[in-house]
């Protein structure tokens, strides 16, 4: 849908500053592209229509009751915005299961019976005081890559965008890559940059969402060290003094369309009617030196190494981690897995992927 076209104050950016709208390609015009320009994402999003068409998803999971039958039971929690990331805004959060989320999606009204007793941040007056609907959006479905799910996001990349996803080592199990948004009117995610230097999408399977991206070349435009990102839809102007210059990426996305922008592209979306959503995060050679080079994923292995000590001590026999178990940081537990794990890998043949991954963890030691 043409920017034009959006709905006014509300959805749209400060009017000092222009929006250069983000292309919209049938998705044979995007395969394409992609042939001719493998690294188009990394200069511009683009929005896709047709590539969801063949999902199951696109009409299955329209039915909240339905996504309550399959998901209810998994545990989330859902805020208000859904997260911050800037230190003077407010939050509130309740943590809940997925099937009493979508009991809250169909009737918020209910808001304070439904999560009585159940607020981690902030309380019922305050949520009502902010004016935001909650939101969740940390859904966990997906663990490994022969989740069932998948088979609802048949094919879940597009055909000419390269995907290194199931050639690294614990990709599923080292943070969430699949994501199942269910949300109503004004819900909003503020302004941020994706964890692990991923490719990203947004596919819409109902309702529509406005869109604001920013290229990670204007960062210092849009982010602060101390204080986070701006409001693109109302920039402190002390904080963000040069923030007309960062130029500003925006969309419609409409019901069976697909936004998918590069690695770092800084995002803000507000729902503008009640909507699902499915997200992915994507590796491929663009972008694989700086999945490698994130602390994210490394955190989350370490943690992982963490709970199971006495495994981890028992199956890898390397004095570098073992001591790294017993006074190391997440973070370096991490990477020295990782690294244990390419060079087994490795042994019995060769794979660029993973020789790419483990030289630049041994370059860094």
């Amino acid at each position: 849908m043409n920017v034009l076209e959006a709905e006014p104050k509300e959805a749209g950016p400060p009017a000092a500053v222009a929006s250069q709208e983000i292309p919209t390609f049938e998705y044979a015009e995007f395969s394409a592209l992609l042939n001719r320009d493998p690294e188009v994402l990394l200069k511009h999003p683009c929005v896709v229509s047709g590539f969801t068409d063949h999902w199951k998803a696109s009409e299955l999971w329209k039915d909240l009751a339905r996504l309550k039958d399959d998901f209810g039971s998994l545990p989330v929690t859902a805020g208000a915005p859904q997260f911050t990331t800037n230190t003077a805004m407010q939050m509130c959060q309740v943590r809940t299961d997925f099937g009493t989320y979508i009991d809250y999606v169909r009737q918020p009204e209910r808001v304070g019976d439904l999560f009585d007793g159940k607020w981690c941040k902030g309380d019922l007056e305050t949520f009502q005081r902010l004016g935001l609907p909650l939101y969740s959006g940390n859904i966990r479905i997906v663990r490994h890559s022969r989740e069932p799910v998948f088979e609802m996001v048949d094919p879940v990349v597009p055909a000419s965008l390269q995907c290194l996803n199931d050639a690294i080592p614990y990709y599923y199990q080292t943070g969430n890559h699949f994501w199942l948004y269910v949300s109503i009117k004004g819900a909003l995610t503020p302004l941020h940059q994706d964890n692990n230097s991923v490719i990203a999408y947004l596919a819409q399977i109902r309702g529509r969402k406005h869109a604001l991206l920013f290229s990670p070349d204007d960062k210092r435009c849009y982010y602060k060290q101390g204080v986070g990102y701006m409001d693109p839809l109302d920039p402190d102007e002390s904080d963000f003094p040069d923030w007309r210059q960062a130029r500003r990426w925006e969309a419609i996305l409409e019901e069976g369309e697909l936004l998918i922008w590069g690695p770092e592209w800084a995002h803000h979306v507000r729902t503008l009617s009640d909507s699902v959503t499915v997200s992915f995060d994507i590796v491929n050679s663009t972008n694989l030196a700086g999945f490698t080079r994130s602390q994210d994923w490394r955190e989350e292995l370490g943690n992982f190494a963490r709970k199971n000590d006495a495994l981890i001590r028992e199956r890898v026999r390397d004095p570098e981690l073992i001591a790294l178990l017993d006074e190391g940081t997440n973070s370096a537990i991490g990477a020295r897995m990782m690294i244990c794990v390419l060079r087994a890998a490795l042994e019995s043949g060769t794979d660029p992927i993973k020789q790419e991954m483990l030289d630049i963890l041994e370059h860094e030691g």
